[in-house]
């Protein structure tokens, strides 16, 4: 998967710049996991993984993914509606997310893509559990 992709480059290229961008936007999802707002969970959720594809300074991951974003929060808000996958534990996820951001800016590039496919799998998991 192409975010693996990124999360690896963005250990390998992790500036101090990035590296602020990443706290900030892993505070922002744990800010908004314990609310009520399905929507701002998913969006700063989403903000995370862009941040990470942002961090790999590379175009071709970078720019295919701001435009999907859009479409993955709304496909994303849907599904957690539908699931009740908040109702689960919002916290869910949280000890890989903090992780990802760990990993990215030690520069532990297999760290990075290790933690962000097992949590891609997690969820993956998660969805299709009936």
């Amino acid at each position: 998967m192409a975010e693996v992709q990124a999360a690896r480059s963005a250990a390998a290229r992790c500036t101090d710049a990035d590296a602020t961008a990443l706290r900030s936007a892993l505070e922002a999802r744990r800010a908004t996991a314990d609310g009520p707002d399905n929507a701002a969970f998913v969006d700063a959720n989403v903000t995370l993984h862009a941040a990470v594809v942002d961090a790999a300074h590379n175009p071709a991951l970078t720019d295919p993914f701001t435009e999907f974003a859009p479409a993955l929060c709304q496909g994303l808000i849907g599904l957690v509606d539908l699931r009740g996958l908040h109702d689960k534990g919002p916290q869910r996820g949280d000890a890989h997310h903090a992780g990802l951001v760990d990993a990215a800016i030690r520069g532990d590039a297999d760290g990075a893509s290790r933690t962000l496919q097992v949590e891609l799998d997690a969820m993956l998991a998660q969805l299709l559990d009936r």
